[in-house]
Parts: structure tokens; sequence; C-alpha cells
């Protein structure tokens, strides 16, 4: 089984408070066979949009206004999901390559400010296989729902 390292991840929160919440998170997986993987995520009102690119992509998604053009091209040609929740992100993109790698940014998109940085700081460097991944809420629900 080839070994994925994680290289970097990140989430911020890019808007809130009287506005709509809006969370951005992105995950960098480093393949021992290629080049680096990113698998981004952008959330309004727990509602993901989730995209698979070979660069970051986490400043247009957290600046929008900036980068309209960019972001239907982005859009069009790397979108994985876009739909009114993570179980069923989680169900549709079951079996794709690096799902785990899904399955991390959607943990750290769900988790609490500070299991986000302490579990970046705990995982960065590391291959993915070889940790493991809490299941966020949700997926505690989901397997209720499909078990």
């Amino acid at each position: 089984m080839e070994k994925t390292q994680i290289v970097n991840a990140r989430v911020e929160q890019i808007s809130g408070g009287p506005d709509v919440g809006i969370f951005v998170g992105e995950v960098e997986l480093m393949p021992e066979s290629g080049a680096s993987v990113f698998f981004s995520i952008m959330e309004t009102e727990g509602c993901p949009m989730s995209f698979k690119t070979d660069h970051s992509v986490f400043e247009k998604l957290a600046n929008p206004d900036e980068f309209d053009d960019e972001l239907d091209e982005l859009e069009a040609n790397n979108l994985l999901y876009v739909g009114d929740g993570y179980v069923e992100m989680l169900e549709e993109l079951e079996g794709i390559e690096l799902y785990d790698g899904i399955r991390y940014l959607v943990y750290l998109i769900r988790a609490s400010w500070d299991e986000i940085d302490a579990f970046i700081a705990k995982t960065k460097g590391k291959n993915l296989e070889d940790i493991e991944v809490p299941e966020p809420d949700l997926e505690e629900d989901w397997d209720e729902e499909i078990g």
C-alpha cells in the first residue's frame, strides 16, 4: 500500500457573527508516487462544497469576491461534491482515491479550534495511513443511519 504524507492543513472561519458563517479548510497530501494533492472544503451554513486540485485554492475560497472567475473555473473542473451535508458527501465520495484525506479534512472542519491546532501539529509530516482520524460527530450519526 502506498504511503501518503500529510504536508500541511489549515482551517479558517472567513465570516460569521451577524453574517452567515463560512469556513474554509484544506489539506495537502503527498503520495509516494507523485505530486501533491489538495482537498479543500468551503462550508456555508453546514453545506459543504469540496474540491480536489493539484495546487492550493485556499486563498481563492477564503476571498471569493476577489476570485470570482477563478472560482467558476474551479467549480467546473475540480468540484467533488456540493450539497446539503457532510453525511451525504462522505457517502458519495466513499471509494475515491485518498478518501481518508477527505475524512481528515472533514474532521478538521467539524472540530473545535483547540482540537484543530493540536491535531494538525500532531499529524503534520506523518503518513495518513499511520494516524487515526477521530470520527467527527456527524459520522457517529452516519454509522447509526447505515448500520
